[in-house]
């Protein structure tokens, strides 16, 4: 898997494409003549053990467009959305490369500087329970919320934990204290009742085993500390609404989409004691217009080539993109004016594509 560190460079030339698309196309061939793409199909529930799943939906990539066709299965009894068969570890990172690092890096940091209100959210929604001394962000990517938990909490130490050399930058930009790069489960180990704060925001679905984090987690906090855990909601009525352009979904990462009251139940069992559910408060308004663009976005001839992609980019392609994209630019704007207008119904009521959890460790 480390012939794709070059990555982290930059994206030009025609030589470096080709070496680039070599690289990607040698890996996904390796994972599936090893059998090492997918684990075998699941006949029960991996959240309550209930046989006989049912079929949810059939979804591919929309973002970066890498191949693969993914099915999510759900629960009959509890509600648990999974994708089955599940991928493995090294097909997971295979579908992780370049979305928060290497060629996606700037893409996502442009997308992640229009979420300071939401980050904000979460510190002021944590600190209403309990004002931290010490706080670990799990899956911190680029560290954006590290640096506004720094900045709203002056004296608080902040960490951040993220496989991707990106929380290694968020610690040299000062935006963390301390950066680490171990798994969860590992790092709990070394650090048993260190801090007041362990945030996991749309981290645990990413998991082959979420309640083994939650574990992770409550092992981490000192009794009194507080977990924050922010996810998507399966139940959200635009999940079969837009089908596989829900934007939600982020197809293959998300492994595991779990109702709020299923991880209620599971903190409650490892010992801590929830203190608060925001299921319509966390919605993010962007469903329509998020699922317009995720169609064009896959639809339309790319922007650029990519190494993962047997789609070239062309002039003419370029051209079609852009006159597209004008074309459609009135109907992305009701939908745009759509979610405005719903979010204040919906951050009523408890069908929101988003929800968060604080609980308290006894």
């Amino acid at each position: 898997m480390g012939e794709l560190s070059s990555t982290e460079r930059s994206f030009d030339g025609a030589d470096e494409e080709d070496r680039r698309r070599t690289d990607y196309e040698r890996e996904l061939a390796g994972l599936l003549a090893q059998g090492m793409f997918c684990g075998p199909r699941a006949g029960t529930c991996p959240w309550c053990g209930h046989p006989g799943p049912g079929f949810r939906a059939r979804l591919v990539d929309t973002r970066q467009c890498k191949p693969g066709v993914f099915d999510m299965d759900e629960c009959r009894s509890c509600g648990h959305v999974f994708q089955n068969p599940r991928l493995t570890p090294a097909a997971l990172a295979y579908y992780c490369r370049d979305s928060y690092d290497g060629l996606g890096r700037d893409h996502y940091a442009s997308v992640a500087e229009y979420s300071r209100s939401a980050q904000r959210a979460r510190v002021r929604l944590v600190t209403a329970h309990r004002r931290p001394t010490s706080w670990l962000d799990v899956g911190a990517r680029q560290g954006h919320l590290c640096r506004e938990a720094r900045r709203m909490l002056p004296g608080t130490r902040v960490t951040a934990l993220d496989p991707s050399p990106e929380v290694l930058r968020a610690r040299d930009r000062g935006w963390t204290d301390e950066a680490d790069q171990r798994p969860l489960t590992r790092f709990a180990e070394d650090h048993p009742g260190e801090f007041d704060v362990v945030s996991l925001v749309h981290y645990a679905e990413r998991t082959a085993d979420p309640r083994a984090q939650f574990a992770a987690a409550r092992r981490l906090l000192r009794p009194g500390g507080v977990v924050l855990i922010e996810q998507v909601n399966p139940l959200s009525r635009y999940a079969d609404l837009h089908g596989r352009y829900w934007y939600c979904w982020l197809a293959p990462q998300n492994l595991h989409l779990m109702p709020a009251d299923n991880v209620c139940g599971a903190l409650g069992e490892l010992g801590f004691t929830v203190a608060d559910v925001r299921r319509g408060a966390a919605n993010k308004p962007f469903d329509n217009v998020a699922a317009l663009l995720t169609a064009l976005n896959h639809r339309l001839p790319p922007a650029r080539s990519w190494p993962w992609s047997s789609r070239r980019a062309s002039v003419a392609g370029r051209a079609a993109r852009t006159a597209a994209m004008v074309l459609a630019a009135p109907a992305l704007a009701l939908a745009l004016a759509v979610d405005s207008l719903l979010h204040p119904l919906i951050s009523r009521g408890g069908g929101g594509n988003t929800y968060r959890i604080v609980a308290v460790a006894r």
